[in-house]
């Protein structure tokens, strides 16, 4: 079990990172709203749904390939970043070249220069080290976070400059552009590693890629088609409160949950030849994803209204119920990740394109059987189909590869997570009332949410939950970090 001590230990490091990452960024996010308007997020928008469609096509695997094998030689890193070179400026050449098609497509000549200075970007970036994977492989998190930290704060810095200054869609552009590269350069300095071009076991590393690169572009499709929809369907305005709703709503997926839950891969991995360690592994690692995610995804559905007044300004409360829609997309995102990790440990990346092939034929396919007459109706079946899906995949795996008795275990071990969150929900809206202006409000109702949140957790546990190993482990892991933050505290304090 120090595998899960460690991967967990790595996971608190990580969500601790994108929570102080996101906070600055919520910073900027909080002044640029009021700043600009909803056509300007929405013509990035769709730069960015172009510029994320070509980040796709360069995503091989070779970070996960690197990551679950057993011995990683500096050959094998270099190819992994000479294959990713190529495929991203090979792909960026392309987009040169269709980028005046795509500006005929939407009817706005200003997509030509924003394209152009995306594809400069990626271009760049692509000489940026991949010695960080050695970083990773050793659960050595830090020098990695404050690279990033460091480009965010760039980032936000140039972005609400040129906002205040000039008022348009160039300060979120430039914004992500100084991010990049300020990252691209930091990379030569969080680690010795030098890279150079290397096509070793190319052919290894391909027989993984070739099968999760077809399943990223579906994976893409799956998560982005609707935003598509949208932009060829409503106006830029539309657009780009749609746009800023799902981003919102994302944040804690990407900067939270998906940093928390990644070193669980590599423990995972670890432990993949021992079937009992392995269905351990699996068990805590999920209920940890879901006291995560969970908690955060109903906060967010049940006060979407009060979240977006405080984070985005009145003028945008009328997409209030978009925001709640996408705010279950956490849960269903983190119920995914995690059967498709197994997935990935154990190299089955076909797996993960009928997955996907699935997922995209079943949400679209009734995306436009139901029509889009309504933005609010479309966001709410878009993401319940994607629930189900997440939830039927996961079932399927956890039968597959641990067991049947181990799935029942599975489903009773982690279903504390889902109710006491709905629980606190209850509890809060019967007891609190909240007043005053809306950070204000949500101050008062967030407060109480987490403490009797934890509460129900501790009493729960106290009771029932400390008889199952999987959170008498957590309860103990909980306990000595307490223990060591306080021993630590008394120590600084003299």
């Amino acid at each position: 079990m120090s595998n899960v001590k460690k991967g967990l230990s790595s996971s608190l490091l990580l969500m601790a990172e994108s929570i102080l990452k996101k906070s600055v960024g919520l910073v900027s996010t909080l002044i640029l709203a009021r700043v600009l308007i909803p056509e300007d997020f929405g013509l990035v928008a769709i730069a960015t749904i172009v510029l994320g469609l070509l980040d796709v096509l360069t995503q091989t695997g070779s970070e996960q390939y690197l990551l679950r094998a057993d011995e990683v030689t500096d050959d094998m890193v270099n190819t992994s970043w000479t294959i990713n070179g190529i495929l991203r400026i090979a792909l960026s050449i392309i987009l040169i070249f269709s980028t005046p098609t795509i500006s005929a497509y939407y009817g706005d000549p200003r997509l030509n220069t924003i394209l152009y200075v995306f594809v400069s970007m990626i271009i760049l970036t692509c000489f940026g080290s991949p010695g960080n994977i050695y970083h990773r492989r050793a659960q050595n998190y830090i020098p990695i976070i404050k690279l990033t930290i460091f480009g965010k704060v760039i980032s936000v810095i140039v972005a609400i400059s040129i906002a205040l200054i000039y008022q348009n869609y160039w300060a979120l552009i430039l914004g992500q552009y100084t991010g990049a590269i300020t990252r691209t350069i930091g990379s030569y300095f969080t680690h010795p590693f030098r890279p150079r071009p290397c096509l070793t076991n190319a052919r290894e590393q391909w027989s993984f890629s070739g099968w999760m690169l077809p399943q990223g572009i579906f994976g893409y499709a799956r998560t982005q088609l609707d935003t598509f929809l949208v932009s060829s369907i409503f106006g830029k305005s539309e657009l780009g409160s749609y746009h800023v709703m799902k981003y919102l709503a994302y944040i804690p997926s990407s900067q939270i949950v998906a940093p928390a839950t990644a070193p669980l891969l590599v423990e995972l991995s670890k432990v993949k030849h021992s079937k009992e360690y392995f269905n351990k592994q699996f068990n805590i690692s999920f209920i940890v994803t879901m006291l995560i995610a969970f908690p955060i995804s109903i906060f967010m559905f049940s006060y979407s209204e009060l979240v977006i007044h405080v984070f985005l300004g009145e003028k945008w409360l009328k997409y209030d119920n978009i925001f709640a829609a996408f705010a279950i997309l956490i849960t269903a995102s983190a119920i995914l990740h995690q059967g498709l990790r197994v997935f990935i440990v154990y190299a089955h990346a076909k797996k993960i394109f009928y997955v996907e092939i699935i997922s995209f034929s079943i949400i679209y396919g009734t995306l436009f059987f139901v029509g889009i007459d309504s933005i609010e109706f479309f966001a709410y079946v878009r993401v319940g189909l994607e629930l189900l899906i997440s939830t039927l995949v996961l079932l399927f795996i956890s039968l597959k590869y641990t067991s049947v008795m181990n799935t029942v275990r599975f489903l009773l071990t982690s279903s504390p997570v889902f109710i006491l969150p709905l629980l606190t929900v209850y509890i809060c809206n019967y007891l609190v009332t909240p007043y005053g202006p809306p950070i204000s409000q949500l101050f008062i109702i967030g407060v109480p949410f987490l403490i009797i949140m934890s509460m129900l957790l501790f009493v729960s546990y106290k009771l029932i939950l400390h008889r199952t190993e999987e959170w008498r482990y957590l309860g103990q892991l909980t306990t000595k970090a307490i223990d060591v933050t306080l021993k630590r505290f008394n120590f600084s304090a003299r």
